[in-house]
């Protein structure tokens, strides 16, 4: 029996074997979990160590799927280089190396992704509170797709999440890329009064967790002017006094701003900013101003009128006719005041008669009479004052004419008294001479 000579003989051979035995070589391919993006290239890196001769490598695609690629070997490196990566590069790629008789190989897992660009929102004409529309958000070109995200935001605030659906009835695939496709989010939005001001976006994002992909891209909605705001819908300032009035439009890109004073010609550019301001205000200075917003999308417009507020301007009194009227013409007596904040009275300065008509500021005189004639004020009169316009109104007479309706009434008598005066005359005449003659003609005995 050797014992333990048996033994320590055994070892020995053991720890020789080991020494003498020659060390493994070592594989690497590097990425092994490349993730790239489609229309990009990709090139993998085979590379032995320790193997003290030429070694031989292979390429192939894991389950024979084409994979395509150009190689180049050198002694101890092979490197592919896949141009233009498509949908189809969504595979395993296997590097085999053989080594003095012994084979190894090495797996390197390629993710494909694809997300181009940002979403697209057409433009929109107009948001306006509380107006419901529909808004359009597409991303292109995307894969793969049931991983994309959309999300509705205003400033901040989420509005609306959307996901393709696993039917995706709106999905349209694109002939550049194979599954490479694009969707549509279509929104029903209704803005609010607080939303104003704020830009309206979509936000794409692209998550694959279990490779630690997440792709994120965000537009911002480009829209018309839409709500306007004025900070006072009727403003109102006294003479010599200051206002402001703020004009605030919604939209994207940013409206400009004009104030234009209105009921001139041509209008009149009052202020390019938000702000109309008005200094040491005047009559001149009441009226109707319109803000106008507009941008690169469109317009719109709003009108406020300003009110100068102070004693009335005086008032206008005038007669419808030239020079004094006659009596028994027809005459209209008017009273009027560009000023619309005052309340216009018109009426007869006589203590006898009083107010003709203080509500109307129109008097019609048919058939004027002298006493009608007289001094007539136009009184104009508001909250701060009091203004008047007089007018002095004679009527002429006209001369007294005998009517000829009634010459024959008087003539007819007249004439028959005067042709009975004669006879009687002529009959007191002839008695008379007669009573002479017959008297002469007496003879006295």
């Amino acid at each position: 029996m050797c014992g333990v000579k048996c033994i320590t003989f055994a070892l020995w051979i053991n720890i020789l074997s080991v020494i003498t035995e020659k060390t493994d070589f070592e594989l690497e391919l590097t990425p092994t979990k490349p993730v790239i993006h489609v229309g990009t290239d990709l090139e993998l890196i085979c590379q032995v160590k320790a193997c003290p001769v030429n070694v031989t490598f292979k390429w192939r695609a894991l389950l024979d799927k084409f994979h395509g690629g150009k190689i180049k070997d050198e002694q101890t490196v092979s490197r592919l280089l896949i141009r233009n990566i498509t949908t189809e590069h969504n595979i395993k790629i296997v590097c085999k190396v053989i080594c003095e008789g012994k084979p190894k190989e090495r797996t390197s897992d390629i993710k494909v992704f694809s997300f181009p660009q940002d979403p697209v929102l057409p433009k929109i004409k107009s948001l306006i509170a509380n107006q419901t529309q529909k808004l359009n958000c597409t991303v292109h070109n995307v894969y793969p797709l049931e991983r994309i995200q959309i999300e509705w935001l205003r400033g901040d605030k989420t509005l609306f999440v959307d996901q393709p659906e696993e039917s995706f009835n709106n999905v349209q695939p694109e002939e550049s890329f194979n599954n490479v496709q694009s969707y549509s989010s279509v929104f029903s939005y209704t803005p609010s009064v607080l939303d104003l001001g704020k830009n309206i976006s979509c936000k794409a994002t692209l998550e694959i967790a279990e490779i630690g992909l997440e792709k994120t891209r965000n537009s911002n909605a480009e829209y018309g002017p839409g709500t306007i705001t004025i900070s006072s819908n009727n403003p109102s300032v006294k003479i010599g006094k200051h206002l402001e009035i703020t004009c605030q439009a919604d939209g994207n890109p940013q409206p400009t701003i004009l104030w234009w004073k209105e009921e001139t010609e041509p209008a009149q550019i009052k202020s390019q900013n938000e702000k109309l301001i008005i200094n040491n205000a005047s009559r001149s200075q009441a009226g109707w101003y319109r803000c106008d917003a507009s941008n690169a999308v469109g317009s719109q417009q709003r009108r406020v009128k300003v009110i100068v507020l102070g004693p009335p301007n005086i008032p206008k009194i005038q007669l419808s006719q030239r020079g004094d009227p006659k009596e028994g013409e027809n005459i209209t007596i008017l009273c009027s005041s560009d000023d619309g904040s005052a309340g216009l009275t018109l009426y007869k300065q006589s203590a006898a008669s009083g107010a003709l008509n203080k509500q109307a500021v129109l008097l019609n005189i048919p058939s004027v009479q002298i006493t009608d004639g007289g001094i007539y004020i136009c009184e104009a009169k508001n909250d701060f004052g009091t203004e008047r316009s007089t007018i002095n109104i004679t009527v002429e007479a006209l001369p007294d004419v005998v009517k000829m309706a009634d010459l024959p009434v008087a003539i007819l008598p007249a004439a028959g008294s005067v042709s009975l005066l004669t006879i009687a005359g002529l009959l007191i005449r002839y008695c008379r001479k007669k009573a002479r003659t017959n008297s002469s003609n007496i003879t006295l005995s």
